[in-house]
């Protein structure tokens, strides 16, 4: 059924590796370096084992994210972006850009507006202001 499901539409087989609420996160978060499980979980407040689990199940069965585990005890293993997976980041810095200018736009209440978009903007302002003076 989901070969199906996708075949022939570009956006919703891109779709299933960016839709759902914790998958950009994921991906987001394996940007830089591999990471645990544990250390996924603790960069994704609220997410439950069974979902991270599931999660990265999806991704390593569809070779997004890799898992390497170690021959110790007790067993380790880390994650990490295939090349398939880093295929995907220009699409998710494009997303969190998007999201930081129009939350600016917001501007709900103070807390919001202090997101590392509106931090910078202060910073230069505060620049602006010591140049000036």
């Amino acid at each position: 059924m989901e070969s199906q499901l996708y075949k022939g539409c570009p956006v919703q087989f891109t779709l299933q590796f960016l839709a759902g609420k914790w998958r950009i996160g994921i991906l987001w978060n394996l940007r830089e370096k591999p990471l645990r499980c544990c250390d996924l979980k603790k960069l994704l407040p609220g997410i439950t084992d069974k979902v991270l689990m599931n999660e990265l199940l999806h991704f390593t069965s569809k070779d997004i994210i890799r898992k390497n585990k170690f021959p110790e005890f007790p067993p380790r293993s880390q994650y990490s972006l295939s090349p398939t997976g880093l295929s995907l980041l220009p699409i998710i810095q494009q997303i969190v850009i998007w999201g930081y200018d129009h939350l600016q736009d917001e501007k709900l209440n103070k807390k919001m507006f202090m997101t590392p978009a509106g931090i910078m903007e202060n910073l230069a302002s505060l620049d602006n202001n010591i140049n000036v003076k």
